[in-house]
């Protein structure tokens, strides 16, 4: 059921289906020409005439909702992104049937690019890795590395979801994504790596890198 303007006309629909590919207020400030032009022409009004912001705003919501859901039931949605982006996804672990306090859901994802710069700039240089947590609606873990490119820039190199993170978890993922860069890189190795004040993160870390982790400490 539509939220938002429930007798835009199919036509409206399809032209806003079709500019996706801009920005809301860019198709919002199009139709409204269009409309000055109907205006100015004296040509009956319509309640395609009354569209406001919101209303784009929704079926953009909407096409790319339906663009990453492949299926209605979550587990089955990732398991088919995940095998469909075989190449992006270094490890992949879903609870399935068992108890979620066993085996946690886990997924690390790295891009051919990302590969590509973890080996650049993670061999004999610094990264940098932190996680969120409650950012989403199945509340999980997300723990980002970054590498520095030579300007001290920060370059993205590797995702990781997770429902939970013991030090255990942290090293069921840490291992597949360093025996990654050793099959491309055999010396591979950070020279630091800085995290917070997480002693599960620091613990793993130390356990799969065998090196001891810088403690970034934040005011």
């Amino acid at each position: 059921m539509f939220r938002y303007a429930p007798h835009m006309s199919q036509t409206l629909k399809d032209h806003i289906q079709l500019n996706l590919g801009y920005t809301t207020k860019q198709i919002y400030d199009k139709h409204k020409a269009i409309w000055w032009e109907h205006v100015n022409a004296g040509q009956s009004m319509t309640w395609d005439d009354f569209i406001r912001l919101q209303d784009i705003a929704y079926l953009d919501r909407k096409h790319k909702k339906g663009s990453w859901r492949l299926h209605t039931n979550p587990a089955i949605s990732i398991q088919s992104w995940a095998f469909q982006h075989s190449k992006d996804v270094f490890f992949f672990q879903d609870v399935g049937e068992i108890n979620e306090t066993q085996v946690p859901f886990t997924i690390g994802i790295q891009t051919p690019t990302q590969c590509e710069s973890m080996l650049l700039y993670g061999h004999s240089g610094a990264i940098s890795m932190d996680a969120t947590f409650g950012t989403n609606d199945m509340k999980f873990h997300q723990f980002s590395l970054m590498g520095f490119e030579d300007h001290h820039t920060g370059v993205p190199l590797t995702w990781i979801i997770t429902s939970k993170q013991t030090i255990e978890d942290l090293i069921e993922w840490l291992k597949p994504l360093k025996d990654k860069m050793l099959s491309h890189m055999p010396h591979w190795k950070p020279s630091c790596i800085f995290v917070d004040d997480a002693p599960q993160e620091l613990k793993a870390l130390q356990l799969v890198l065998y090196l001891v982790p810088t403690l970034c400490l934040f005011p």
